[in-house]
């Protein structure tokens, strides 16, 4: 490479395109014109308008400049290289780490003369930063590779021009440096929920959501450990685990963003701040109906939001890919049968913790009994998913029906009971007026499915008594108890083989799971696909409590849950922890899951 210009200035990239006469002047015009309306990089446009080819391109800069060139389209950087370095700020410098050598990292960059960026990087990653020289398209494409091809990082260029606009527009005072300082000395409490900049970073903060496939939306206001300032937090549960957003909020917006989106439920008091509150929000999001239930709580440092996203678009929930093992699932669709021939009755419940899934499976049984010789009716808080041909009725406590009634579950069970149904699904069964209506429309000659809260299926018998149920309804109504939770899905595309190793053969064993000599196991790994988790997606494990003369004798006994599940074991039953155990056999997920899902690889 030519040193001869060690010390003359080094001709940017249009003076090198024009002067040595590789594009012409009336050629590159309107190539800078698109870079600049497209806001893309000179290097990319150039690129795409096949004004000059890759490689000559980079040898006419590396020659000028004085850099070593890499070309990283034949290249493969290892996703944990890249991501030493954030995503947000690579794309916003155009660079990208390729390899580490020891404390060395090796840096490719769009340009590299620009000394404060390594700098920059080095002081982030503790490394010694040597820059390269490569081409704007194959960066962003390394990015796109390792991150996915999402839209995040127009969400946190949103986000940081707007903080950035508000910033400028706050007087500035000698000695402030933070938006939250800045507002407290100004006495600026908020900014007005119906600004356009709040509109943008509600949006903002939805988009992250939909991109990353989120089930729930976090924004909590937090104070900063080191007490200068004061952050709000956006974080997004996905395949179950929460993660934090790649970008924050200036604390000047906290209000105005909870006030935008009360605006948007149309039911919650704007100015209230004191008191929890609920809503939901409807949108049209990518051609889809897209529904948001949003939670509200006053915390120390304001109120902290919490939105449950819901696709309401018609889906097919197919019982047949739901997870079960073969004879698990045997067992259950055996207690659809004879519906609408011979009568079929009784309840049938769903059970686990938050978010374990309940509500999909029980709209999978729904689907699957569902025919047109069949009335179907429901009762939920809220409607989650629009079955055709399914009669689904929104519960609102909030609607009184007078002398002091509301139009809750056990209302709404009421009324059915005159609608003539075969079958009947209300979502939860919280207290003893919707358990009693429950069991009183399976005694008459009703199928009938509902959820609960119990860690495990004899666990919701017990329930159901504890409530106050006679034993011999509870005895004589139920048929069958399904418990569930949900493991994170190992990643096809990079989970390893490997030999189960003692701690594993241990907790197989315990659970009664036979491991054949020489079996194989699956063990997270983590790559561009996964975003280096080592897993995508969620896998169900069950429980299926399937109710005989056995067990009803014991519920008419005792019905507590230790020696109904001694004989419901006896009987065939597996375990929450036994059919977990199976599916990682199977390599669907990790024996770290089964236990209760651990954060690693996060």
């Amino acid at each position: 490479m030519p040193q001869s210009k060690g010390l003359q200035r080094k001709r940017n990239l249009r003076e090198i395109l024009v002067e040595d006469k590789l594009i012409a002047e009336e050629q590159l015009a309107p190539a800078e014109e698109a870079a600049k309306k497209d806001l893309k990089p000179l290097q990319q446009v150039l690129v795409e308008l096949k004004l000059i080819p890759e490689l000559k391109l980079l040898k006419v800069m590396a020659d000028e400049w004085g850099f070593k060139a890499v070309d990283l389209s034949k290249m493969e950087p290892p996703p944990e290289v890249v991501q030493l370095l954030p995503e947000q700020v690579a794309r916003k410098q155009l660079c990208v780490p390729f390899a580490r050598q020891d404390n060395s990292l090796l840096l490719a960059m769009s340009d590299p003369r620009d000394f404060l960026i390594v700098e920059d990087i080095g002081l982030r990653t503790g490394l010694e930063v040597t820059p390269y020289l490569a081409l704007a398209p194959w960066i962003l494409k390394v990015l796109d590779v390792v991150y996915g091809k999402q839209d995040n990082a127009q969400v946190d260029e949103l986000v940081e021009s707007v903080t950035q606009s508000h910033a400028q527009a706050l007087p500035e005072e000698e000695g402030s440096f933070s938006l939250a300082a800045e507002a407290e000395k100004k006495d600026i409490s908020d900014v007005d929920a119906t600004a356009p900049e709040v509109e943008k970073l509600v949006n903002a903060i939805i988009l992250g959501a939909l991109n990353t496939k989120a089930s729930d939306i976090h924004i909590e206001p937090f104070e900063d450990p080191n007490g200068k300032t004061s952050k709000v937090m956006v974080r997004y549960r996905v395949d179950g685990m929460l993660r934090a957003a790649s970008f924050s909020i200036p604390w000047v917006f906290r209000q105005a963003i909870n006030a935008k989106i009360k605006i948007m439920s149309n039911s919650m008091n704007i100015t209230e701040r004191r008191i929890p509150q609920s809503g939901r929000i409807q949108i049209i999001a990518k051609g889809k109906p897209i529904e948001f239930r949003v939670e509200m709580v006053p915390t120390v440092f304001g109120e902290s939001c919490v939105m449950r996203i819901l696709d309401r678009a018609s889906v097919r929930v197919d019982i047949k890919i739901m997870g079960f093992l073969p004879d698990t699932e045997k067992k259950l669709l055996q207690q659809f049968a004879g519906i609408g021939g011979k009568k079929n009755f009784g309840l049938v419940l769903v059970c686990g913790p938050t978010g374990s899934g309940k509500s999909t499976t029980l709209y999978a049984c729904l689907n699957y009994v569902n025919r047109p010789d069949i009335k179907i009716i429901t009762a939920e808080n809220p409607v989650e998913y629009n079955i055709d041909g399914i009669v689904q009725v929104p519960v609102n406590p909030d609607v009184k029906l007078g002398e002091g009634k509301k139009f809750d579950f056990a209302s709404a069970l009421r009324s059915f009971m005159r609608l003539d149904p075969d079958v009947i699904m209300v979502g939860e069964i919280r207290d003893e007026e919707t358990a009693h209506i429950a069991l009183e429309a399976a005694m008459t000659g009703h199928l009938v499915f509902s959820t609960i809260h119990t860690n495990d299926a004899p666990s919701a018998l017990e329930r159901l008594t504890q409530m106050g149920l006679p034993r011999f309804v509870v005895a004589n109504t139920m048929k069958a108890v399904l418990a569930q939770r949900l493991a994170r899905r190992l990643c096809k595309d990079c989970k390893e083989e490997a030999d189960p190793n003692p701690a594993e053969l241990a907790v197989f064993e315990a659970n009664g799971v036979k491991v054949k000599p020489g079996t194989k196991i699956f063990r997270a790994k983590g790559c561009a696909v996964c975003k280096d988790t080592g897993y995508k997606g969620r896998v169900g494990m069950h429980e299926l409590l399937i109710l005989n003369d056995e067990i009803r004798l014991q519920l008419l006994k005792d019905p507590s849950a230790i020696p109904v599940k001694e004989i419901a074991m006896r009987n065939g039953m597996r375990t929450i922890a036994m059919d977990g155990l199976e599916k990682v056999l199977m390599g669907l997920t990790t024996v770290k899951e089964v236990l209760g899902g651990s954060a690693e690889n996060e």
